[in-house]
């Protein structure tokens, strides 16, 4: 393995230097005892590099793992799930303290510098051959103080690969503030719109009637299409998530998490609603989304459902997108079982009522709607474009 990188700047020479984490930077100093007010960075606080606005905590009611004091220019290394990655470069004036789910790590010389190899392919690698644990794998402080890292012999080096890489994060974080102001601007249209506080015109300027109140099972059906002619094998079984909808499953988490026969799965065509009846944090009743991509199966765990009309599948799409809508629409049906499964039948899913607007203004909102989509995606595909190309600095400027 060479020890000098492929892509460097003028002027260096020479090769680097490879030593354990621990003996190149502090991790886990030992610091005095909590301020008396602070503000508290849990593992939930950073997202993608980002600080969300962390709780302002007295130190009478410290959470126990409240320990990290930080200073500026500490490192803060997700120990806990760490391929999420949700690591964070202090440097901000006042009283925070860490979660001991990070490490904290102290580096002199160069902390941007440290805090980018901490994001290479090969250091992440080692974290996580070292890492214990199924559910919630973690590495623990020795370990990773064990970790060899590249460091460029000159300080001078250090600091300009840190601050050239801390410029492109910093594009990044701008575009992800864009990409998150955009869907924060949908979310807000569409309180509106489905509160009736924003109504819609037919094209000669007139009104549309007044929207109907009409049970669910008035605007879609259950075809109950199996995959008994095996049409779909594994490679076509469905996923749903709650920011992308319904996606392929191989395509979204790298495999297929099928049974071994697919032959008794739901048939989803595009237009079908599919219900999962999964917990998420934002939706304790499951979610609702339509296939606006290919054909595929999902297994029985679902509940899959057309629209009489096909208009109104992306109707439903977007109103069930807003949060209070669909668990609001859900609470009352679902019963939560022992194991927090959710005890509901198909037919049930329909029977309570909703919303609905005439079949032109569903068009009128949800072309509105998706015109708005079509922008976040772009905005989704330039930062996808940022990130790719940051993994390729990080690829080329580090040994």
């Amino acid at each position: 393995m060479s020890d000098v990188p492929q892509l460097r700047f003028k002027g260096f020479y020479g090769p680097w230097s490879k030593v354990p984490l621990g003996k190149v930077s502090s991790v886990n100093p030992s610091t005095d005892s909590l301020p008396n007010e602070f503000r508290y960075i849990d593992l939930e606080s950073v997202k993608s590099g980002i600080l969300s606005d962390p709780e302002t905590v007295k130190k009478i009611d410290a959470p126990s793992r409240a320990q990290r004091v930080l200073d500026r220019s500490d490192i803060l290394f997700q120990m806990v799930r760490p391929y999420q990655q949700n690591n964070y470069f202090f440097d901000m004036p006042g009283s925070f303290v860490a979660s001991t789910g990070y490490a904290q790590i102290r580096y002199k010389a160069a902390p941007k510098y440290l805090y980018q190899f901490l994001h290479t392919s090969a250091f992440v690698k080692k974290v996580f051959v070292r890492s214990t644990g199924s559910n919630y794998p973690a590495i623990n402080s020795s370990d990773l103080k064990s970790i060899k890292v590249w460091i460029p012999r000159e300080e001078d080096e250090q600091k300009k690969i840190g601050d050239f890489l801390w410029a492109v994060d910093e594009k990044i974080r701008l575009q992800h503030a864009r990409y998150h102001e955009m869907r924060a601007f949908k979310k807000c249209v569409m309180k509106k719109i489905f509160t009736q506080t924003l109504r819609f015109k037919a094209d000669d300027g007139s009104d549309f009637p007044d929207w109907e109140t009409k049970p669910l099972n008035k605007v879609l059906f259950e075809p109950k299409k199996r995959n008994y002619d095996l049409k779909y094998g594994k490679s076509h079984v469905l996923s749903v998530s709650g920011e992308k909808g319904i996606v392929n499953q191989v395509e979204h988490l790298g495999r297929s998490y099928a049974g071994a026969k697919v032959d008794n799965y739901h048939v989803v065509e595009v237009g079908d609603v599919v219900y999962t009846k999964s917990p998420l944090k934002l939706n304790p009743y499951g979610i609702i989304k339509t296939n606006k991509g290919e054909a595929g199966i999902v297994s029985t765990l679902y509940a899959v459902y057309r629209p009489f009309d096909e208009r109104s599948g992306n109707y439903i799409d977007h109103y069930f997108s807003v949060d209070d809508n669909l668990n609001r629409y859900l609470r009352p049906l679902v019963r939560k079982g022992a194991k927090n499964d959710m005890k509901i039948n198909n037919s049930d899913v329909l029977s309570d009522p909703i919303s609905i607007p005439s079949s032109a203004e569903q068009q009128k909102i949800t072309d509105f709607l998706s015109a708005i989509d079509d922008k976040i995606s772009a905005v989704a595909n330039q930062l996808t474009q940022m990130q790719d190309f940051k993994k390729g600095l990080l690829q080329q400027m580090f040994v």
